[in-house]
């Protein structure tokens, strides 16, 4: 059975977003129980197609896709759009992510559903948000990472540094849209009435930086009205902003260089991450290590008991000391002492990792083009309902069939409007290559 008897069993999700934020919210109700249909145009999503490994299904589209159904409509056609309102009476969370405008156009804004379902909860994911003087503007991770300071944060005063290995305004967003959906049905228990939630690539982006988007304005207004002399100076002058900025460092990005006790190092064979955030963890490793260091005394970290250059000579040793021993002797040695710390693994060697496999984060799926394919479950796990869907992602228009059966329409009746291309629906192919 592929259902899950899950917390959010009974809530119907319709998902009109495409691409990762959107997605991910569904991709997150669905492992919580709810009946999630991805509604598609009749070509689909534009992530199925980015790096396709079959027509249709790629690697990023089915990541952020399982645990759902599909059905293709050509909401730009009269008869789609009536069979979409006719869907949307029956939902209870709706998702899309459409520009500005676009929604209206289509005739699936939130005025129109409102109107139709009064109890509809209608999430919303813009690039920028729908006020500001950005609203217009089109946007992907990438660019909101760059325009909301992280990739310069992470380049840490050198060259903007994005973070690939994942998408963080795009996870964020899908996360805040999920928690606002459960928000929001709480609300609707007490009150009766849906309502509509929005956020944004850009908002996420903020939102995440805890600490760089925090002023202590006694503190750090000046700084930071320095650093802006700086950047204006320089592009009135011409000059690189990176290369101005060196001359005023601000704080918090020179404690994360310059703090070994928050830092990969390279050992005698592999990489070992260290992580301690208090002295007696880090009066911990100081013994491991076999090194003196007069800032980890006390209970706060006196980052004066130390000059820039003793903090030097001092990171070059530990540097050095690591040098001498292998990842598993020093995990060995700092497990022993209590001490946080990991060897650097590669993403190969989680899937026979013994933890991954004690907590059930990995789950095999048969997919209906590509057959098992292996994925992260759900992390959640909760004592009142099943978490984490059994679905794989599916194939364009998979389900199209048995959601107009479930709306009542008569399979002649189905048959007609998949002829006239209004829906899509997808066919099994005859063969399945292994």
């Amino acid at each position: 059975m592929d259902d899950i008897r899950g917390v959010f069993e009974g809530v119907r999700v319709l998902d009109l977003s495409e691409y990762i934020a959107g997605p991910l919210a569904g991709e997150m109700l669905a492992d919580l129980g709810a009946d999630v249909i991805k509604v598609e145009p009749p070509l689909g999503d534009f992530w199925r197609h980015t790096a396709p490994v079959a027509p249709g299904e790629s690697r990023g589209f089915m990541g952020v896709n399982k645990g759902k159904r599909s059905i293709s409509i050509d909401l730009k056609r009269d008869e789609g759009r009536e069979l979409f309102h006719r869907l949307a009476k029956t939902a209870d969370i709706l998702l899309a992510n459409y520009r500005p405008g676009v929604a209206e156009r289509l005739g699936v804004d939130y005025a129109t559903l409102s109107a139709i379902n009064p109890r509809l909860i209608y999430c919303q994911n813009t690039a920028f948000g729908s006020a500001g003087p950005y609203r217009d503007r089109p946007g992907f991770d990438l660019v909101s990472q760059a325009m909301t300071g992280i990739m310069a944060f992470e380049g840490a005063g050198g060259l903007p540094h994005p973070i690939i290995t994942t998408s963080p305004t795009d996870l964020a967003a899908g996360m805040f849209l999920a928690y606002g959906a459960a928000a929001a049905l709480y609300h609707r228990e007490r009150t009766g009435r849906g309502q509509f939630i929005e956020t944004s690539l850009f908002a996420a982006g903020i939102a995440v930086q805890y600490r760089p988007m925090f002023s202590i304005e006694r503190l750090d207004r000046e700084q930071r009205e320095q650093v802006l002399e700086a950047i204006a100076r320089a592009r009135e002058e011409g000059r690189r902003v990176e290369d101005a900025l060196r001359e005023v460092p601000t704080r918090h990005e020179t404690g994360r260089r310059n703090n070994p006790y928050y830092k990969v190092y390279e050992t005698k064979d592999s990489y070992i991450a260290l992580a301690c955030l208090n002295n007696r963890l880090r009066r911990a490793a100081v013994r491991v290590l076999g090194v003196e260091d007069p800032r980890v005394e006390g209970d706060e970290f006196d980052t004066e008991a130390l000059t820039p250059e003793e903090n030097l000579v001092l990171n070059e040793l530990i540097a050095a000391i690591f040098s001498t021993k292998s990842t598993d002797e020093w995990v060995a040695a700092f497990d022993a002492a209590g001490v946080p710390c990991g060897p650097v693994r590669y993403t190969a060697e989680l899937f026979d990792d013994p933890q991954v496999a004690a907590m059930e984060l990995l789950r095999t799926f048969d997919h209906a083009v590509l057959g098992p394919v292996v994925m992260a479950n759900s992390p959640l796990r909760m004592s009142g309902g099943e978490t984490g869907t059994r679905r794989p992602s599916p194939a364009l228009g998979q389900h199209t069939r048995e959601v107009l059966e479930e709306l009542g329409l008569p399979p002649e009746e189905i048959e007609r409007l998949i002829a006239g291309k209004v829906v899509r629906a997808w066919e099994p192919p005859a063969a399945r290559r292994d």
